[in-house]
């Protein structure tokens, strides 16, 4: 008989790994984070839930999980709650905050991919003249 496999937790987003994200824990990430940086013990979602899952669920497809953590992590630093606005939302954050942030990390994430394959590549011709 095969041995049983464990289910994993798609909320434990801090022990989850990137690729395995999924809406659920992105909903779990924003319950969590804004009870830690907001003292709001309830998440309530943008419009509702179904629409708030559509646009995570969407962003992660296109995205993908790393560069949209990063992402909702620069939302949460550089949000301000107000009296209206007591916590930052995923669906606010997909469809307000990320279109500014996401086109910087893509950038970034590609100049550090080019210097990672310019280092495994070894020193080019203008290097090796300098050295001579």
């Amino acid at each position: 008989m095969a041995a049983k496999k464990a289910k994993v937790d798609r909320k434990d987003w801090r022990n989850l790994p990137l690729d395995q994200w999924n809406t659920a824990t992105v909903l779990a990430y924003f319950a969590d984070m804004n009870r830690e940086q907001f003292g709001v013990e309830q998440y309530v979602p943008m419009r509702n839930w179904a629409f708030e899952r559509a646009l995570v669920k969407r962003a992660l497809d296109q995205y993908g999980a790393e560069i949209l953590r990063q992402a909702f992590d620069e939302c949460f630093r550089t949000y301000r709650p107000t009296r209206e606005y007591p916590i930052l939302t995923a669906g606010f954050c997909v469809a307000y905050r990320i279109n500014a942030i996401i086109p910087r990390l893509q950038a970034e994430k590609a100049q550090r991919e080019k210097r990672e394959e310019a280092q495994k590549a070894g020193p080019g011709f203008d290097e090796v003249m300098a050295w001579l």
